[in-house]
C-alpha cells in the first residue's frame, strides 16, 4: 500500500529515518528537513517534504540505491532528496549562497549530522549570484512575455509564476541590506518594500495570483512590462552594492 501524505510531517520521520539507514547504513551521515515542512508551514497534499542526506565523501555515486525509497514515498509529498558529502558542501558555498542561504535560513536536524548548520555566505559571492540570477531570470521573463502573444492564459500564468520565481532572490537581497529576512515567503514582499525597492508591480501580480484582481489582457501586459522594468532596477542596485560596507 502506498503511503499518503501525512498530516504532520514528523508522522512519517521515523518511518523515513529506519529506511534510509537500513538502505544506507554507514554511508549515512546526517538527514535534514528544510522548507515548509520545517518551518511550520506544510500543508497536507500540497506541501512537499524536502530533506538533505549527508553521505560519507567517500562512499562512491551509488544512487541507484535510493530509487526504490524515491518512488515509495512520492506519493506522501516526499520529493527528491538532495544527496551531499561533507566535501560537496564545503566547496559549493562560493556558487550556491542563496541556495544554502535559504535552504539553511528554515531546516530541522532529523538525524546524525545537521548538513544545514554553521553555513557561513561570503556577501561579495552571494551579490555576484543574486546580480546574475536577477538577470536571468528578467531576460527569461521577458522572452516569455514576447511568446506570450498577449494571450490572457498565458500571461496569467506568468504573473501567477513570477513572486514565486523571485522569492529566493528577495531573501538573498534582503539578507544582503539587512542581514535578516523574513522566513515566510508572504512576508518577503512587504520586507521588500519596506527595504525601499519599488515592486508594485508584483503586489498587483500577486493579487491577480490569488483571484482577488481581475485585469484584462492588455493590462496584464502592462503589469508585466512594469515588474520587468523593477527588476531592471533591482539588478542595477545589486550590482552597485558595497558589500565590503555590507559584511
Amino acid at each position: 500500500m502506498k503511503p499518503k501524505p501525512p498530516e504532520s510531517p514528523e508522522d512519517i520521520y521515523p518511518q523515513l529515518l529506519k529506511e534510509l539507514q537500513e538502505i544506507l547504513g554507514e554511508d549515512l551521515l546526517g538527514v535534514a528537513v528544510f522548507g515548509s515542512a520545517a518551518g511550520g508551514r506544510y500543508i497536507k497534499g500540497r506541501s512537499d517534504i524536502n530533506l538533505m542526506i549527508l553521505k560519507q565523501d567517500d562512499a562512491g555515486h551509488r544512487l541507484a540505491r535510493l530509487m526504490p525509497f524515491c518512488e515509495r514515498w512520492a506519493p506522501a509529498g516526499v520529493a527528491a532528496p538532495l544527496v551531499v558529502t561533507p566535501q560537496y558542501l564545503a566547496a559549493s558555498r562560493d556558487v550556491f549562497p542563496i541556495e544554502l542561504l535559504v535552504m539553511s535560513a528554515e531546516h530541522k536536524r532529523l538525524f546524525g549530522q545537521d548538513p544545514l548548520a554553521d553555513i557561513s555566505i561570503e556577501p561579495d559571492l552571494l551579490r555576484l549570484q543574486l546580480e546574475r540570477e536577477l538577470k536571468a531570470k528578467l531576460m527569461a521573463m521577458r522572452g516569455r512575455l514576447l511568446i506570450s502573444g498577449g494571450r490572457k492564459d498565458d500571461l496569467k500564468r506568468l504573473m501567477a509564476e513570477a513572486l514565486p520565481a523571485f522569492t529566493a532572490l528577495f531573501k538573498a537581497y534582503l539578507y544582503l541590506v539587512n542581514q535578516e529576512f523574513p522566513k515566510h515567503p508572504a512576508s518577503v514582499l512587504e520586507a521588500m518594500v519596506a527595504a525601499g525597492v519599488n515592486l508594485d508591480a508584483f503586489r498587483l501580480m500577486d493579487r491577480v495570483r490569488a483571484g482577488d484582481l481581475k485585469l484584462s489582457a492588455g493590462q496584464m501586459a502592462e503589469v508585466v512590462e512594469k515588474a520587468l522594468a523593477q527588476l531592471d532596477d533591482l539588478s542595477k542596485n545589486v550590482d552597485q552594492l558595497d558589500t565590503a560596507k555590507e559584511s
